[in-house]
């Protein structure tokens, strides 16, 4: 029996973690769902967005276990199908699924007592997409990559969304962000927000705090499984500046005071500049006095607004943030975590300052779509190459294989693309 646990993702979470942790540093029970995808399929934690690529022979077990919640069942049912002596078969699989600790769990019924089937063996669809609502804009940040300000002619109504929301939960998408622009100024925003809650496991909303009423804040905090993501540029001066409005900076923290302590779990982002290099350290104290649970930083890419480049750090100034982080190390910080650069930020990274190294089936593309307030797909933010569009044409369509790797090979905005390697085997359950 070929039996093979094979490479693991870390979306959602750090990628220097191990399987085992993985699996064991969950702070809930997990939820493990099969997404199936023309080179094979994924085993999924719905909540995390780990996921495991598994052999054939694994994926079968694992929806065989689930259903006969009984090994001696599954052996009996293995030894007629694979016409092999039971002693032999149970002997076989004892030693394949305890080759690895996340496998010799299941043994004990680890895996639940259902696993969702979603995916398909034909085309890729995504587990995470980003929805890009509508690109008008309260602010005017020197940095957007989107250039965002005024809405498309072409946008996408709340009804759309509302439906391409329905198509994408019935193709195994787990997680979306609600984007823009500023996404909150969408028309219909309430009730695709609504939509996105009732069909997808984890909603994420993306806004710079600004046009948040109080109404909007219970409705977030009612809905229950919504996460909000708040941008915060620099201390007040360099904020405001930065994001071409003054008092900015105030409603945006008082935003994320609000929600918070509405019971809403509040991340924190900041994209370091020039211009707001030095105010990490202090902007970092600022947020987990107001109740951020996590903050993470990144860096200016020369798109729209910044094409020319002038919002993109030296090396000196990217050690000066190093320094920052450093001088955080250790301080209790209310319970907020910090994330350092994004391990994708070729150059950034301190472990890999070079780093070239394959990505196996990250997020462009085969895993996650971002897609624009007109309706057009791309394999994400920053990479102009359209996979299709949502109204026009089927999902399936989109995620054709060669559809995929022709986008793949001509990428020029998306770093990752080009590391992007996709299994030779066709390995499917059935």
């Amino acid at each position: 029996m070929d039996f093979a646990l094979k490479d693991v993702s870390t979306e959602g979470k750090s990628g220097s973690d191990t399987q085992q942790q993985q699996t064991a540093d969950l702070p809930y029970t997990p939820n493990w769902a099969v997404h199936l995808q023309p080179s094979g399929g994924l085993l999924v934690e719905k909540n995390s967005k780990f996921y495991f690529r598994l052999s054939g022979l694994a994926l079968k077990l694992a929806l065989q276990l689930t259903r006969t919640k009984s090994f001696p069942s599954t052996v009996t049912a293995r030894s007629i199908l694979d016409k092999q002596p039971i002693e032999e078969v149970r002997e076989e699989l004892l030693e394949a699924l305890g080759s690895h600790p996340f496998t010799a769990s299941w043994l004990e019924g680890s895996l639940g007592p259902h696993l969702a089937l979603s995916g398909s063996s034909e085309s890729y669809m995504p587990l995470i997409a980003t929805l890009q609502l509508t690109n008008s804009c309260n602010l005017n940040c020197s940095f957007c990559y989107a250039s965002s300000g005024r809405a498309f002619n072409d946008e996408l109504n709340s009804a759309q969304w509302i439906n391409l929301l329905e198509k994408l939960s019935i193709g195994g998408l787990m997680s979306v962000t609600l984007s823009g622009g500023e996404p909150t100024l969408a028309r219909g925003f309430p009730q695709v927000l609504e939509a996105a809650s009732a069909l997808i496991n984890t909603v994420d909303i993306f806004t710079n705090g600004l046009a948040w009423p109080d109404k909007t804040v219970e409705l977030v905090a009612a809905l229950g499984n919504v996460r909000c993501q708040v941008s915060i540029d620099g201390l007040e001066r360099n904020h405001d500046l930065l994001r071409g409005r003054e008092g900015s900076y105030e409603l945006a923290l008082g935003t994320i005071k609000r929600l918070s302590d509405a019971g809403v779990h509040v991340m924190t982002a900041m994209t370091v500049t020039p211009a707001n290099y030095r105010d990490l350290e202090k902007v970092i104290y600022k947020l987990s006095s107001v109740g951020a649970k996590e903050f993470r930083v990144g860096r200016a890419v020369a798109e729209g607004r910044n094409k020319n480049g002038k919002a993109v750090l030296s090396e000196s100034q990217v050690q000066h943030v190093f320094q920052q982080f450093d001088n955080i190390d250790g301080v209790e910080l209310n319970g907020m975590s910090v994330k350092e650069w994004d391990a994708c930020d070729v150059g950034i990274n301190r472990e890999f300052p070079q780093t070239d190294l394959p990505v196996e089936f990250m997020t462009p593309a085969y895993i996650s779509w971002y897609i624009r307030a007109d309706g057009w797909v791309t394999p994400c933010q920053i990479e102009d190459l359209k996979m299709g569009h949502v109204i026009k044409q089927p999902l399936s369509e989109l995620g054709r294989p060669e559809n995929l790797a022709s986008i793949c090979s001509t990428g020029q905005g998306c770093r990752c693309l080009s590391k992007v390697r996709v299994p030779t085997e066709i390995d499917l359950p059935f």
